[in-house]
């Protein structure tokens, strides 16, 4: 359905071991193909996108198998073939161009936020609401927070992500004292953003004591923000 590392299709061949994919399975393949899975502490603590065995971790699209195998081609390809384990079964009630993208962009966002526990009794907030970030509220809300706001920098979002199920929406660029109103507001924040001149210590002011915040955009050139490190004494936070 999505070429490249989102791919959706029918499953026409599996192996006599696989026992959660049939022939003729609607399915879908996310990000990556391989993983050592048993040989390193990282596949073994139930982590495989972070396998640290060397050659093992395939990506869906663009990497090298090893013995000679080739290399992976992903959506680009007529038949893509890879771990049951990294494969998933599509719900009917789900499109092919919906659910897509929910396999790289999608978790991109819900593993954090799976991760750290948002749900009931938790207010979340979402900075950057494009591609990843409209995800994120909308998967913030499906797990039951009490809350989810969505950030960005200017108004004429706003709309969009209010309709999406955000219950409040913060412009950073057009409403003054925006970090002040809000200060120690949300127990999670999620930011989709990739400006290395996001106004960082101000996010980190809208956390509660014991907040966390999750950065997945990666800024340009690679490099965060500088923060205050005396803005932050007063504070306890989770950066990751």
């Amino acid at each position: 359905c999505c070429v490249g590392h989102e791919i959706v299709g029918r499953a026409v061949r599996v192996g006599n071991n696989v026992k959660n994919i049939q022939v003729g399975d609607r399915v879908g393949v996310g990000a990556q193909a391989r993983a050592c899975l048993d040989n390193c502490p990282e596949c073994r603590s139930g982590s495989p996108n972070l396998c640290s065995t060397p050659g093992a971790l395939i990506s869906t699209y663009g990497s090298t198998y090893p013995d000679g195998e080739g290399i992976s081609y992903g959506g680009y390809a007529d038949y893509h073939r890879t771990n049951h384990n990294f494969v998933v079964k599509i719900p009917d009630g789900l499109k092919s161009e919906h659910a897509a993208p929910m396999l790289c962009g999608g978790v991109t966002v819900y593993a954090p936020l799976k991760h750290n526990g948002a749900g009931p009794g938790k207010t979340v907030g979402i900075v950057g609401v494009g591609g990843l970030g409209h995800f994120g509220i909308l998967f913030a809300k499906a797990l039951g927070a009490d809350k989810v706001v969505g950030i960005s920098r200017k108004n004429d979002k706003r709309d969009d992500v209010l309709a999406l199920g955000a219950d409040r929406y913060i412009a950073t660029s057009e409403e003054e004292n925006w970090s002040t109103t809000n200060s120690r507001t949300l127990d999670l924040i999620i930011c989709t953003a990739s400006s290395d001149k996001m106004p960082l210590t101000e996010y980190l002011s809208l956390l509660k004591i014991n907040g966390t915040f999750v950065q997945v955009g990666v800024p340009d050139g690679g490099s965060l923000p500088p923060i205050s490190a005396f803005s932050r004494t007063k504070t306890r936070h989770l950066f990751s």
